[in-house]
């Protein structure tokens, strides 16, 4: 995509209201993240405290809005020193613009000082140059209430037929199986990632680069498991805007997310561990190799925050142990500081499994997606979430189908 192409939304953005950093050694943290607003300002805290440098979370809402506001400071040549984004096709395009400064010299230290894996590194590389540290490195699991399995006699399930038939006990017992919503407008790909790599992984990925349509038999055949479960009345009511606070109320068993949302399960009552436990979902095709959605969030600083004393201050103190420590401890995220302790037990946990069993890591559908693509083929998932029939599921298929056909035509 060109630069202009890039930039075309600019215009959005620019009557965001913005928060103007108090004192000259502040360094605002631009991000999209609200939930985490104290989060982030418990590290900026810490940095100042530390460092003499104070981190500033700056949020934005909803995600469109947050990249139309970063488009159009880039568009006017004054981007933001230091901001969170997504990986994937949409951080190629960030960095295409070459107002991104690489960080390879950054990750030279962070590698030798045995505080990250190159593994890590890699999750954040364009063209062989490195070009954030993590905000985040998330795998997608599925938490699960352990005085709620443990009052019907339920284990961690190993497999799909495990999974389906705990969840028709619970539903036999009237505990709705699993919390899914459309909250905050984006939330609606969750499943349709989930059984899209649990069903035909090559799919999923042909998916993402034009290969497979939106309206063949693999996407079909996702829509129609989808649908059933919803059919038996697994799914919590798809229109609530507190997600991760109804399944820390027990309103649902399960609930599929990234690690990232455990933090604000604990904040909103239910403790990691004693609380909840949490498990890779199972394959419904049992000869499929293991694997998970893995979501890296980045950090990137530009080519004149890099300049900065202060920026590169606070970026290095995101990236250090009591940094990471720090998030871990506010937040319950994981960034990949392996000399950090571990956010939670289940964090540890996941790891460990993970490694067990040779699972694979799956890029997440909102990073892998055409940037172009994501806002109107999310809002035809979320359409499905509330009207799960296969009906509405054909006619949306139809529409994606549609959508991703002239986008890959106009790349010709």
């Amino acid at each position: 995509m060109s630069l202009r192409n890039w930039l075309k939304g600019a215009g959005l953005g620019a009557t965001l209201a913005m928060s103007v950093p108090a004192f000259a050694d502040d360094v605002p943290l631009y991000h999209d993240k609200a939930f985490w607003a104290d989060q982030f300002q418990a590290v900026g805290d810490a940095a100042k405290e530390k460092t003499g440098v104070r981190i500033v979370q700056t949020p934005y809402a909803p995600p469109e809005q947050y990249k139309a506001f970063i488009q159009s400071k880039i568009a006017s040549g004054s981007a933001p020193d230091f901001f969170t984004w997504w990986t994937g096709k949409t951080f190629k395009e960030l960095v295409g613009t070459g107002a991104i400064a690489p960080l390879d010299d950054v990750w030279e230290q962070m590698i030798a000082s045995g505080r990250y894996e190159k593994a890590t590194q890699d999750l954040f590389k364009v063209d062989g140059k490195t070009y954030a540290v993590p905000l985040s490195v998330a795998r997608w699991v599925v938490l699960y209430n352990k005085k709620i399995f443990a009052d019907n006699g339920l284990s961690e399930p190993k497999s799909w037929d495990d999974l389906t038939a705990a969840a028709a006990k619970l539903k036999g017992a009237g505990i709705t199986p699993f919390d899914a919503t459309v909250q905050e407008g984006w939330r609606g790909f969750i499943w349709f990632e989930e059984l899209m790599i649990r069903t035909d992984p090559k799919a999923y990925q042909g998916l993402n680069d034009g290969s497979v349509p939106y309206d063949g038999p693999a996407v079909q055949k996702v829509f129609q498991l989808w649908s059933d479960l919803y059919a038996k009345g697994y799914f919590t009511d798809p229109r609530s805007n507190e997600e991760a606070q109804d399944f820390a109320r027990g309103k649902a068993a399960m609930y599929l997310i990234g690690e990232w949302a455990e933090g604000i399960v604990e904040n909103a009552g239910l403790k990691a561990d004693s609380g909840f436990g949490a498990f890779i979902m199972p394959n419904v095709d049992p000869k499929l190799p293991s694997s998970v959605i893995v979501e890296a969030g980045p950090i990137v600083v530009s080519t004149a925050g890099k300049q900065k004393k202060d920026v590169m201050t606070a970026l290095n103190f995101w990236t250090s142990v009591d940094g990471a420590n720090v998030w871990a401890k506010a937040s319950g995220n994981y960034m990949g500081n392996v000399k950090a302790s571990p956010p939670n037990p289940i964090v540890a946990k996941i790891t460990a499994d993970m490694k067990a069993n040779n699972t694979l890591a799956m890029e997440r559908w909102w990073e892998a997606v055409p940037p172009d693509l994501q806002g109107e083929l999310v809002a035809e998932l979320n359409g499905f979430l509330v009207n799960p029939t296969m009906e509405n599921a054909k006619a949306i298929m139809g529409r994606m189908q549609s959508l991703n056909a002239d986008y890959w035509a106009s790349k010709k």
